[in-house]
């Protein structure tokens, strides 16, 4: 699906817009919301979590699940929520990638596999490598991959990439990554994000496609002086 809608707020003005033009978000004060471009969506948005009802995060715990505690204090914080599947990630990932290595920005990385059982997996797989320090470089690999996630393939690319592919595919199965995905489902359902790609820049969240320099333009807008921040480092 192409659109860029959050969850019963209707249409917003897109990004690209001469200025940018923000809503608060509602219930959570301090956030705000801007409009992005296209989005994939799934018909099951919540896969791997059954029929368990999700539990929106309540506010004081957004920050610690939002944004990783131990990022830089003059770093604009970024989480970044993706499907291994998504036709638009393919466009974002790489530039926040870049721009996580640099100096000014922090990512986190939240996988929301919402694309079917094949996203799942690899959203699996790579919180598994991210075990072996391999995080990065398994999201690069099975974002948009050609080919399935199976067994065989996933044990190739973890030797290819010079970890324990046994240990990967155990690690694969662990609860807390059953966690880890009903937590960033919870996030995304508080903001009400209905697919991805979807971003919360420093207190702004923004569903959609974006090229580098709307990115850049947000982030701008997000540095440590133009607050006040809801995400204080250390919250």
């Amino acid at each position: 699906m192409v659109g860029a809608a959050y969850g019963g707020a209707g249409l917003l003005r897109r990004i690209s817009a001469p200025s940018l033009t923000y809503e608060p978000l509602p219930g959570m004060p301090g956030f705000r919301r801007v409009a992005g471009g296209a989005v994939s969506s799934g018909a099951t948005p919540f896969v791997g979590l059954g029929s368990a009802p999700t539990p929106a995060v309540e506010l004081p715990d957004i920050c610690t699940a939002l944004f990783a505690p131990d990022r830089p204090a003059d770093a604009v914080p970024i989480a970044y929520f993706s499907d291994p599947r998504c036709v638009n990630c393919r466009k974002v990932s790489p530039i926040l990638a870049e721009m996580d290595a640099g100096p000014g920005v922090h990512v986190t990385w939240h996988e929301w596999p919402i694309l079917g059982p094949m996203s799942e997996r690899a959203a699996r797989a790579t919180l598994a490598a991210e075990r072996q320090g391999a995080r990065a470089a398994f999201h690069t690999r099975l974002m948009g991959a050609a080919l399935l996630p199976t067994d065989s393939y996933l044990a190739r690319l973890a030797d290819e990439l010079g970890i324990d592919s046994t240990r990967l595919l155990a690690d694969m199965s662990d609860p807390e990554i059953d966690r880890r995905f009903v937590r960033t489902v919870a996030l995304a359902r508080t903001f009400g994000f209905a697919g991805t790609p979807a971003l919360v820049i420093g207190r702004t969240a923004v569903l959609g496609r974006m090229d580098r320099a709307q990115l850049q333009r947000l982030v701008e807008a997000e540095r440590p002086d133009t607050g006040p921040f809801p995400c204080p480092v250390g919250r």
